[in-house]
């Protein structure tokens, strides 16, 4: 009885929703292609300042663009010079270290067969800061150097006294044979 609806929301036979629409079966508004605007005079005068401003907001936009571009290459290029300049001090400063160290182990290694207690001595840091508690009975002081991990540093107490008591008393040294060693 019915057939398809249109795309214009009556149907195609001439029967609408309450009856007839008027004995023909088109659509009721003409399609959009064929209508005319009816602006007003108010709505062109917006659109085209509309239009300008977006112009003008566009070329601000590209050119905020430019100058950041700009800021950030000179950033850059100041960037690349500092930490060249930083790179070369730092060579610099390893390679007067590295003289320093190897002239120092040239020094140790032709003292150390003359006097054995000082060369060991001279590997023991001597710089070494120590921590005290300000509040309270002041407990010994700990020596303390960086070790292979910085967040756990080394405690030098216990190798102190261990070459203190070895340089006392020298094992490889016997003065007297004991009672026990003589009785067997």
């Amino acid at each position: 009885m019915f057939s398809e609806m249109s795309v214009y929301g009556s149907y195609s036979n001439g029967d609408g929703f309450f009856g007839s629409n008027g004995g023909h079966d088109g659509p009721i508004l003409p399609p959009p292609s064929e209508m005319e605007s009816d602006e007003g005079t108010a709505l062109r005068e917006w659109r085209r300042q509309n239009a300008i401003q977006l112009e003008e907001k566009e070329k601000r936009e590209k050119e905020l663009w430019n100058q950041i571009i700009e800021q950030a290459n000179q950033f850059k290029e100041e960037f690349h010079k500092k930490r060249e300049l930083t790179c070369e001090n730092n060579k610099a400063a390893n390679r007067e270290k590295e003289k320093m160290y190897v002239e120092t182990q040239e020094k140790f290694y032709a003292e150390a067969s003359k006097n054995y207690w000082k060369a060991i001595a001279e590997l023991v840091p001597k710089e070494v800061p120590t921590i005290e508690m300000e509040s309270g009975p002041k407990k010994a002081s700990i020596s303390v150097i960086q070790g292979p991990k910085p967040s756990k540093p080394t405690h030098l107490s216990r190798m102190r006294q261990i070459l203190l008591k070895l340089k006392q008393h020298p094992k490889n040294v016997q003065t007297k044979p004991t009672e026990a060693v003589a009785a067997a």
